[in-house]
């Protein structure tokens, strides 16, 4: 007998499959549902797991037949395919060429390899359809959904998920490792804050404020510091950017979040972070030591493969240069980056980066010619506090093929389409609707002979 919950979700992802090829952003949303819950690899799972379906791939696939079938609701966009897109397709490209020309394509880089060009697509993918203000919401309220279901999923987690007082196994497929999901929802936060910020009616305020106080709760549990350096960080961001006209309901909701974390934290939690400023715990800690061991080998791995050696390939390489830390992570994004994908992938994914912010900076330019300013500058402030948490945390662990990351990495692009679109709206709306040729004749008849007859006859003249 199927679980109630097995049932529920199996009904969703079916009737949100058929709804995507009427709607493609449905598909978009059945995705990242999808991601976020990681339903073969829970209990209430095990049947769908036994059914042999690929839910990913059916929910991408959906998509792309909306995307064909129902073309009326995939928005327009502007620009069509912009230097933003280019430079993800040249990081895929510089991904191809490193894979053929590397140290080698084994498993593990067949893995990663396969994985990478997938998120390009569907990262690709969400830039289009979240390019209207209210596919954009329905997005960002599954990410809300999405952080409640971890979140609460950390909550009710049993004792065997903790190894040495730190939550594991919670969370999507590439963030269900305690710093991953520390960092996932580390980035998440800001913008289920935004979403409170704008949200109507208090139903919708009281989803987001129990998934933020959840998600909350489960980064504490992972006692993950290089999260904890991205929260602060983003949380000085938020109260030096905080918009004027909610200044104070942010600095109050900033201050509740801080509240609640520091009320579930306990003497571990800080003696962990205090290995990060504590010489003689910094010594003492062999995760600090490791890290910096890793990084200087990669170094110099740098130095002897300045064009990469070839995505997935990290793993492999690091036992040759630190042979202590064979098949070890690099935990920093940026460095895996730079000695998978080369200095050239590595200085084209820095300008995607700051292309992100110069479009959040776009963003609130156009804000005002927004018909929802209010509206629009909070989701730009989350965003932004999103992506600095994000871009900081992952200098601490690696995320660079995390999905997630990569979402927000695009989501200023697609903000930046909304605002164009709605701007370009209020310009036509606001220009003269008629041509040259239309302005002279009307000019001419404002000048025409009293006597003379006009430029159209009552309907009863014309018709009589």
């Amino acid at each position: 007998m199927w679980a109630l919950k097995t049932i529920a979700y199996l009904i969703f992802f079916v009737g949100a499959g058929a709804a995507a090829l009427s709607n493609p952003i449905w598909g978009v949303v059945n995705y990242m549902i999808v991601y976020q819950t990681d339903p073969t690899d829970t209990w209430w799972g095990i049947p769908l797991a036994d059914l042999g379906i690929r839910f990913s791939l059916v929910a991408a696939g959906t998509t792309m037949a909306g995307m064909i079938l129902a073309r009326k609701h995939v928005p327009r966009v502007a620009p069509g395919f912009g230097w933003w897109e280019l430079g993800m397709a040249g990081l895929l490209l510089i991904g191809i060429i490193n894979t053929i020309t590397g140290v080698g394509f084994g498993p593990v880089a067949q893995q990663e390899f396969d994985k990478f060009w997938k998120v390009m697509v569907f990262t690709w993918i969400l830039g289009r359809l979240a390019a209207s203000r209210a596919n954009l919401k329905i997005v960002l309220w599954t990410i809300v959904l999405g952080s409640l279901y971890v979140g609460y999923d950390a909550y009710t987690a049993p004792p065997r998920s903790f190894v040495l007082g730190r939550l594991e196994a919670v969370g999507g497929p590439d963030f269900s490792t305690t710093s991953g999901t520390a960092a996932h929802l580390s980035a998440m936060l800001p913008l289920i804050g935004a979403m409170f910020l704008i949200a109507k009616r208090w139903r919708w305020k009281l989803l987001a404020g129990l998934s933020g106080a959840l998600t909350v709760n489960t980064i504490i549990m992972c006692r993950t510091r290089s999260a904890f350096v991205g929260l602060v960080i983003g949380a000085a961001t938020a109260v030096l950017c905080a918009p004027k006209a909610r200044r104070f309901r942010i600095h109050a909701l900033l201050i509740l979040g801080a509240t609640l974390g520091f009320s579930l934290t306990d003497d571990q939690f800080w003696l962990r972070m205090a290995t990060m400023t504590d010489s003689q715990l910094m010594e003492a800690d062999l995760a600090t030591v490791s890290r910096k061991e890793i990084w200087i080998a990669s170094m110099r791995i740098i130095a002897d493969y300045p064009y990469g050696v070839g995505v997935g390939n990290f793993t492999q390489m690091i036992g040759q240069y630190a042979p202590r830390h064979n098949k070890r992570s690099s935990h920093n994004s940026l460095i895996v980056c730079f000695v998978e994908l080369g200095v050239q992938g590595g200085v084209v994914f820095l300008m995607l980066f700051g292309g992100s912010l110069y479009y959040l900076y776009r963003c609130f330019q156009l804000a005002n010619a927004s018909g929802e300013l209010l509206e629009t500058k909070m989701i730009v402030y989350g965003m932004l506090i999103s992506l600095l948490t994000y871009f900081v945390t992952a200098l601490g662990t690696q995320r660079f093929y995390c999905e997630s990351f990569w979402w927000v990495l695009m989501f200023p692009l697609a903000l930046y389409r909304v605002l164009r679109v709605e701007s370009t709206a209020v310009d036509e709306v606001s220009a003269p609707a008629g041509t040259e040729e239309d302005d002279a004749e009307m000019a001419a008849a404002a000048y025409r002979e009293p006597d003379a007859e006009p430029l159209m006859s009552s309907p009863i003249r014309a018709f009589g």
